[in-house]
């Protein structure tokens, strides 16, 4: 009774300080934004563990301390040559397209008038002129609270990477850790199941990502050449950059980053923007008959179905990160209700049986 008292105690005083935040206002949003810099630490480090593990276990570097330096060494090493590489190529696109923004502007306003009657048309785009003044009037006067930001964002990255590190080197103790600690609630067989769970769940999801990543690295790739020297398209590093970051949306992604692009390179040249279109249809079937499969796999398991409701929720309840993280939660949800239907039904074999 002693020791079920001290477990409680903690619990319970931690559950009224979490819901007495909740309850205050935006008492929720404020938790979070205090234990973002946590959990950026612990996403980076589920991110870098298979680096870690590759130069501990291919490379057989036994030191911890030094499998982590090389694994940010590696990382950083990786982010610097992409930046190097690509960063030139979009600032150039960004620059000819913030050129182009008054000559685009004059043509879509020309093909708006041929569809529509004119004075709806110059009503339409005063309220957008209206609206971009106002929008730019509030970078203007926000422009002190935008530079703290940033700082307060290089202060919660530079933490996220402090945390990382430090779960990257006690990730054995910290699992020990926990296992101890649930099988206080739930018994050491239930604790030990969870976290061999958990590592079934880790290894699906994280090949998942580092799957969809790499195709999308190449859907990219391949648009941008294909815009480049092919179409001749005036912002061929924007269309890699936009199809790339919203390929990571299964199903739907390469559609919604098609739309912006294809009607911009429309407004420049209604033929460019055409083949532009044409080619994205190709690669995406090309990445969904070819690519997806030789690169993910079945690691999943999860119907399409399953996939494009879950995009659904998770886009109209969290935006943008919900489309992206959609269908990894999805499947983990999926694999907790199939592991926890298999334990019932051999429970239930069991029962039925004696």
């Amino acid at each position: 009774m002693k020791k079920n008292s001290l477990i409680i105690l903690p619990v319970f005083i931690f559950y009224i300080a979490v819901f007495r935040f909740i309850y205050l206002e935006n008492g929720l949003s404020k938790i979070i934004q205090v234990c973002f810099p946590i959990f950026s630490g612990v996403l980076l480090a589920a991110i870098l563990n298979p680096v870690l593990v590759f130069f501990e276990k291919k490379l057989k570097i036994d030191n911890r301390y030094i499998s982590v330096i090389m694994t940010y060494l590696f990382v950083f090493l990786i982010i610097s040559i992409v930046v190097k590489t690509i960063t030139p190529n979009i600032i150039n696109s960004i620059a000819e397209l913030s050129r182009d923004i008054p000559r685009l502007y004059r043509k879509a306003n020309s093909l708006l008038s041929l569809l529509s009657d004119e004075l709806i048309v110059k009503i339409y785009l005063a309220e957008i002129a209206q609206k971009l003044s106002s929008i730019l009037t509030a970078i203007i006067n926000n422009a002190l609270t935008k530079v703290i930001n940033i700082f307060m964002a290089f202060a919660n990255t530079l933490l996220s990477i402090i945390i990382s590190v430090y779960i990257l080197i006690d990730k054995e103790s910290i699992i020990n850790w926990f296992k101890e600690f649930a099988s206080l609630f739930i018994g050491r067989k239930a604790a030990n199941d969870i976290v061999r769970i958990s590592h079934i769940l880790y290894r699906n999801v994280s090949s998942y990502i580092s799957g969809k990543a790499t195709a999308s690295l190449i859907i990219a790739f391949l648009i941008y050449i294909g815009s480049k020297y092919i179409i001749k398209c005036p912002y061929p590093a924007i269309d890699g950059m936009v199809i790339g970051i919203t390929n990571m949306i299964p199903y739907f992604g390469t559609f919604i980053g098609s739309v912006p692009i294809v009607l911009i390179n429309v407004l420049y040249t209604p033929q460019k923007g055409a083949l532009l279109f044409i080619l994205i249809l190709i690669l995406q079937q090309l990445e969904s008959l070819i690519i997806d499969p030789k690169i993910l796999g079945s690691q999943l398991s999860i119907k399409p179905l399953l996939v494009i409701i879950s995009i659904i929720i998770g886009g109209g309840l969290f935006g943008p990160l919900g489309l992206f993280f959609a269908v990894p939660v999805a499947a983990l949800i999926k694999s907790i209700v199939d592991v926890y239907m298999l334990k019932s039904l051999k429970n239930v074999h069991i029962i039925d049986k004696s």
